[in-house]
């Protein structure tokens, strides 16, 4: 992934960089008490994972929420166009707030660090809208508000606060493992955190798939949907705990003042290079502390990116738009075309009964997207070594793709299911190279190839910012799938034309793919 620099000594890249890490280790170690030291070594696949928990929770509850919410939706009473207008409230409250909260953690001054505090606090929300997001109904009698409105109006506060709140966290907790490591090893964390995600999505969909009545624990929680929140709410609390307790941040005012905390990047360590080449003298004592920028800047960032950003932003939101056009329909297309079941069929009733078993099977058909994302994403760091990102990316997006035209025209339950694998295939695809390719911007501190040649940028960009940005393109994506999707399936009257609008907007993702800004990876 990085070249080879040969020097009079012989030195390797990667020999370089292992003495500059090791300097600042030994400098973190004079003053123990404080344990900035773990922040230039190598991670054990261990400490990886414990990074990744987090993304467990978080991926357990995205599984959930798109297995269960539009059936209570739709239970409530709403018609499919409201039910997927609620759907964009929470993608509205992301768009707005979530680049705002990173740019607050790029400035946090904490001595907790900057990314640990808002994790903790977005955490804590996500957990409370958890409790709120499947008792609508019982919280409306509580209270004495049982109208429909009333019901969906506690509901979607639930889905706001869950659902906002991980997608923040999830962006949040990629910057916050990327910052603690080394150079080396976030590569490997992307990948392991692709990997636990796909696991705590699994774990998401099969908890959907648990009929909890016939268990005792839905009679004793109101229900299968309140047991398989109940179930996420242990994941996400027990991920929370574990990551943010894994490793100390190196808080900002102390990178200020002592340069040999700040973290190495890549850009040091080609500066590093050249120094010891003798091509040019690298003035540490001047170096800034990278990411931090104030809210004008950050502004300044959102409305002029550099063009390899925006193509990067359009592909991950081309991609969004297709993935969320399949999922937040699925559990429903499955119950109401494959099953021929009704939402809205009396209780017991031969259509309703049709119907969750729909939804329990589109639960087990998520639960091998999130498998096949698993394993897929082991594959994916030594698949880039040897084909090169572009056509990782591509081939990623493209299965996808195809998977859903299948589905589309061949509606029957084993096709429904294998293409639920390729779709895993696409997600561990989105899910890390892009991430992976804003780290590598970044550690080149290059955004713009001309005439072949990378050219630095001149202009700070925080890190957490584009990572926030990137992120945040899932939410525009909800955005535009919630208000239109919904009145197409009405207006057609079939669920089945999801499976081509989704195939649709991949293909036209997979064409953006092909222009973006790779720089060797």
């Amino acid at each position: 992934m990085y070249g080879t620099y040969h020097q009079q000594e012989r030195l390797t890249e990667d020999e370089i960089l292992q003495g500059m890490l090791d300097s600042r280790q030994r400098f973190a170690k004079l003053d123990n008490s404080r344990g900035y030291q773990h922040s230039f070594r190598k991670k054990s696949k261990w400490e990886l994972v414990r990074l990744s928990l987090l993304i467990v929770g978080i991926e357990c509850t995205y599984a959930t929420e798109t297995a269960l919410v539009a059936p209570i939706l739709l239970g409530i009473g709403l018609p499919h166009t409201v039910m997927t207008m609620i759907w964009a409230t929470p993608s509205l409250a992301g768009l707005l707030f979530a680049p705002v909260i990173a740019s607050v953690s790029d400035r946090l001054r904490s001595r907790w660090g900057r990314r640990r505090p808002v994790l903790l606090a977005l955490g804590c929300t996500i957990l409370t809208g958890m409790l709120v997001l499947p008792n609508g109904t019982a919280i409306g009698e509580l209270v004495g508000l049982t109208s429909v409105g009333w019901v969906a109006t506690i509901t979607t506060v639930g889905l706001i606060m869950s659902d906002f709140s991980a997608e923040t966290s999830n962006g949040l907790c990629r910057t916050y493992a990327m910052e603690v490591c080394t150079i080396r090893d976030q590569a490997r964390v992307l990948s392991i955190m692709v990997l636990t995600g796909g696991i705590g999505a699994t774990m998401g969909a099969l908890f959907g798939a648990i009929n909890w009545n016939r268990l005792g624990i839905g009679r004793l929680l109101g229900g299968n949907g309140p047991s398989v929140f109940a179930a996420n709410w242990i994941v996400l609390f027990v991920g929370l705990l574990v990551t943010l307790t894994s490793f100390s941040e190196i808080p900002l005012p102390v990178q200020e003042s002592e340069p040999m905390l700040r973290p190495v990047t890549q850009k040091m360590l080609l500066d590093e290079v050249k120094r010891a080449q003798g091509e040019g003298r690298v003035q540490h004592e001047k170096e800034e502390v990278q990411e931090v920028v104030g809210f004008k800047q950050f502004v300044h960032n959102v409305l002029h990116m550099p063009r390899s950003m925006k193509v990067l932003c359009l592909t991950q939101l081309l991609s969004h738009m297709s993935y969320l056009t399949y999922c937040l329909y699925y559990t429903d297309f499955v119950g109401a075309t494959v099953y021929e079941g009704d939402v809205r069929a009396l209780k017991g009733s031969a259509a309703a009964e049709r119907y969750d078993d729909g939804v329990r099977f589109a639960c087990l058909g998520m639960a091998l997207c999130s498998t096949t994302s698993s394993i897929y994403s082991v594959f994916i760091e030594g698949l880039i070594v040897r084909f090169g990102a572009r056509p990782v990316y591509v081939g990623g997006l493209l299965a996808h793709c195809c998977g859903m035209l299948a589905m589309g025209l061949m509606p029957h339950k084993l096709v429904v299911f294998g293409c639920c694998a390729l779709t895993g295939v696409m997600y561990a695809t989105i899910y890390s190279i892009p991430f992976l390719l804003i780290s590598h911007y970044h550690s080149k501190n290059c955004f713009t190839e001309v005439d072949g040649q990378y050219v630095e940028s001149i202009e700070p960009r925080g890190f957490g910012v584009d990572v926030s940005m990137m992120s945040s393109m899932l939410c525009l994506a909800q955005l535009i799938v919630s208000l239109a999707i919904g009145a197409v399936i009405d207006a057609v009257g079939s669920t089945i034309i999801i499976t081509f609008i989704s195939s649709a907007f991949m293909l036209c993702a997979t064409g953006s793919a092909m222009a973006i800004l790779y720089m060797g990876l």
